[in-house]
């Protein structure tokens, strides 16, 4: 939850940027759960917003899937998040 004193204010770009950046955000979400499991998600580096850990057989099928969605969420909002999957034993 984000509390903000009346002292703040918001500009108009933060604000803008938050108005499309929750919801880029929740949808990517929302549809990657379908894709893996998402409780493999970390945070990732400077050059990646997220990091998944994928069963290593399943790499380039679920690879593809998420850069699908990438692809929908910057066609439909305008974002691009970023996430890189790492191989690990299945």
């Amino acid at each position: 939850m984000t509390i903000f004193t009346d002292d703040y204010e918001m500009s108009k770009e933060v604000a803008r940027a938050v108005r499309i950046l929750v919801p880029a955000t929740a949808f990517f979400m929302r549809n990657l759960a379908s894709i893996v499991d998402v409780t493999e998600l970390s945070e990732g580096d400077d050059e990646y917003d997220y990091f998944i850990r994928v069963p290593a057989d399943r790499l380039h099928e679920m690879d593809q899937r998420i850069v699908d969605l990438a692809c929908t969420v910057q066609e439909q909002f305008g974002v691009t998040i970023t996430i890189m999957p790492i191989p690990v034993a299945g």
